[in-house]
């Protein structure tokens, strides 16, 4: 008698760790996927030209703004959130457009941030080799206060 109740609680016990764990596996399944950049590439330009851009979109499921602070690679020296500007100068030639250095690109709670020609980009500088299209770069992003996001990008003309 005393057999049957230490086998039934281990039974009991045997289907407690199973429910558990598939209430853990819904969860985990469920939850949104984290930090990733959707889209990626890395402009192609011809040698000598020493910078290209990084470009996609970084999207953030958090519950907090994360900010883009740079990045490393082996093909550049090194990398830099820049932003374009505008400036209306009233030319017939239309405005100015410059791309400005900044301290960091805000990827916002449970939002995107497009990384893009004539936006805000990565800057990649100094590059350490030529560019061949379609060779995959990989990069570590950078980020204030949060762990660094490797991301894998392939070259292509754009």
């Amino acid at each position: 008698m005393r057999h049957r109740r230490t086998t039934a609680a281990a039974r009991g016990l045997v289907w407690l760790a199973a429910l558990t764990a598939l209430m853990a596996l819904t969860a985990a399944l469920a939850a949104p996927p984290p930090l990733h950049l959707e889209d990626a590439c890395v402009r192609w330009i011809p040698a000598p030209v020493p910078n290209t851009s990084l470009y996609g979109a970084l999207v953030n499921p958090t519950d907090q703004d994360l900010h883009l602070v740079g990045a490393t690679t082996s093909m550049a020296t090194s990398c830099m959130p820049m932003t374009t500007r505008k400036q209306d100068t009233g030319s017939p030639s239309g405005p100015i457009v410059s791309m400005v250095p900044v301290d960091a690109l805000t990827v916002p709670a449970h939002g995107r941030l497009k990384l893009e020609p004539g936006g805000d980009h990565l800057m990649l500088m100094g590059l350490t080799a030529p560019l061949s299209e379609g060779t995959v770069i990989e990069l570590s992003l950078r980020f204030e206060g949060a762990a660094p996001l490797t991301v894998r990008a392939p070259v292509l003309r754009k």
